[in-house]
């Protein structure tokens, strides 16, 4: 057997609180054909210090030291740099049990799959709660089977969006990479362009990856006048896209997705500063023109704002949100 039968990347930044717990989980792994490819984007804390320090002599793990350009360009250099014939991720403050390479490795041998979803645990680390999300399947799937539900699977458990937590076969890859633009999301817009490729998925229960909640420096809480909703719009436009071409852009596909592109239009416009509303209503206007988004508001406020948008006036939409802030000073 090949030593590097599965490439681990193991993007870092800032994570010295946890850094060692996940290599003390992946050296401690049951299945030792790995490497393990980590990539210190541009820390600023120890986390390159300490990740030196644990690898010593362990030819398994290899780290590259590189200027801080975000998490998809380290996962990008990971990819190009693994060897194994399996790929996976994990993030620097999660965790994983001593079975959880050989589970995920033996379920794509055994089945063939092209990828194994394993299920996944919430875990908050101060009051050491764990809570297991159970996948909607079990064992090997058909995408064709699967496809029909995806947009309803993926609301309640994100797992087709979620880098970690999978095996893939490295040629299933096909260079694809992941888009350098994105900061947010930027793991279920790579699946969505992996997708297309793939024949078979196996699920396994038995397997669990632990997503540590309210992690320090964590890039899932983002304050939503830091969002880029703009790019998010772009995002689930590319969502819509896969399912039309997948042929499953009906039902309750169709629904989830339209709700998901009208709110982006709306927060684009709702959360962007006052002076730039204009601006930004000219801009997602166009796009629901160009793109033939069908825009439905779930309350007044966005029914109306979606209205004005569709229309073009993007000074309405301004007057409308200004008086919508100070009616909201008044009632606190």
């Amino acid at each position: 057997m090949p030593k590097n039968e599965i490439s681990i990347i193991l993007p870092v930044y800032n994570k010295q609180k946890y850094i060692l717990n996940i290599l003390r989980d992946i050296r401690e792994q049951i299945f030792k054909e790995f490497e393990c490819i980590i990539i210190d984007d541009g820390s600023t804390d120890d986390s390159g210090r300490l990740c030196d320090e644990f690898i010593g002599k362990d030819l398994r793990f290899k780290i590259i030291h590189i200027k801080n350009h975000g998490v998809s360009h380290a996962r990008n250099i990971g990819i190009k740099k693994a060897t194994g014939r399996y790929i996976t991720f994990i993030d620097a403050d999660d965790r994983i049990e001593p079975c959880y390479l050989k589970k995920l490795y033996n379920a794509a041998n055994e089945s063939n799959a092209d990828i194994v979803i394993a299920s996944y645990e919430k875990w908050w680390e101060e009051k050491d709660k764990h809570i297991k999300v159970e996948l909607p399947y079990s064992g090997l799937c058909k995408m064709e089977d699967l496809l029909p539900d995806f947009a309803e699977i993926q609301k309640k458990t994100g797992i087709y969006g979620f880098c970690w937590g999978k095996l893939l076969r490295t040629k299933s890859l096909n260079d694809i990479w992941f888009d350098e633009n994105y900061s947010l999301a930027e793991d279920f817009e790579y699946y969505l362009r992996i997708y297309p490729k793939i024949n078979r998925i196996y699920f396994d229960n038995e397997c669990s990856y632990w997503y540590l909640q309210q992690a320090d420096n964590s890039s899932m809480i983002v304050a939503d006048d830091k969002i880029d909703y703009l790019s998010q719009l772009y995002l689930n436009l590319k969502y819509r896209d896969f399912l039309r071409k997948m042929n499953v852009y009906t039902g309750k596909n169709k629904k989830i997705v339209d709700q998901l592109l009208s709110n982006y239009v709306f927060f684009t416009v709702f959360h962007s500063s006052r002076s730039s509303v204009e601006a930004n209503v000219n801009k997602v206007h166009h796009i629901v023109d160009d793109e033939q988004v069908n825009l439905n508001g779930t309350n007044s406020i966005q029914k109306i704002i979606l209205y004005f948008i569709k229309a073009g006036n993007g000074k309405v939409v301004r007057i409308i949100l200004c008086i919508y802030d100070l009616l909201r000073k008044k009632l606190k």
